[in-house]
């Protein structure tokens, strides 16, 4: 039984990882938007009225999220196949 924890683990914090990153996409794009701008450099900074930077997180964020839900899928198909 011990032995399952360690994929198991992986798992869970795998999707986690995927459905914290596109909740926090999609409830605060502008807070992300500047996240990524002032660690990493790769989007530009996120004003009041740019509204086409703030379509875009969320839009990516749903993406995220949509992954996170075919990643669940997937395994509890792999599951149903190991048994």
């Amino acid at each position: 039984m011990t032995r399952l924890l360690g994929p198991v683990l992986i798992y869970v914090v795998m999707f986690l990882g995927w459905t914290g990153v596109g909740l926090f996409m999609l409830l605060a794009p502008g807070r992300f938007g500047n996240l990524l701008h002032h660690e990493v450099g790769v989007f530009p900074e996120v004003q009041r009225g740019d509204w086409g930077k703030k379509l875009f997180v969320p839009l990516a964020g749903a993406g995220f999220l949509a992954f996170a839900v075919h990643f669940a899928l997937r395994v509890a198909d792999l599951v149903e196949q190991v048994r």
